[in-house]
């Protein structure tokens, strides 16, 4: 019984698996970079993904308005200056704590973006 000779031009089978190896750890490598690049993929329906912060800080996140008629969340590194503005009783917060005339306080959501939780 004769044990078939592979021809040198077949090749052997583990050294076209070992080659392969980096090409497709480099296509993965380059498919993550390109999707973290990207963002999030949703913003939950608002239309606008919010400034980066620490995933659910509770003091990152404050109104981009004063006196309560700011109308989204940002980074406290965007906030207005809000020292030299003298709320009156009228206004819907004077503490400068809510937006959307207090019916929305502004958070740091588990995506590490600034929102607004609806409290009304």
């Amino acid at each position: 019984m004769k044990i078939p000779v592979r021809r040198p031009s077949q090749g052997d089978d583990r050294e076209v698996v070992g080659s392969m190896k980096p090409k497709i750890w480099g296509l993965l490598a380059g498919a993550l970079l390109g999707l973290a690049a990207c963002g999030p993929m949703e913003d939950g329906g608002g239309g606008v993904v919010g400034d980066v912060c620490t995933p659910n800080s509770t003091t990152e996140c404050v109104p981009n308005g004063c006196c309560g008629r700011g109308t989204a969340a940002v980074n406290v590194s965007h906030a207005p200056n809000c020292s030299n503005v003298v709320c009156t009783p009228n206004d819907p917060d004077p503490t400068n704590m809510t937006v959307n005339n207090t019916c929305g306080l502004p958070i740091c959501d588990s995506s590490g973006h600034c929102a607004v939780a609806s409290r009304c």
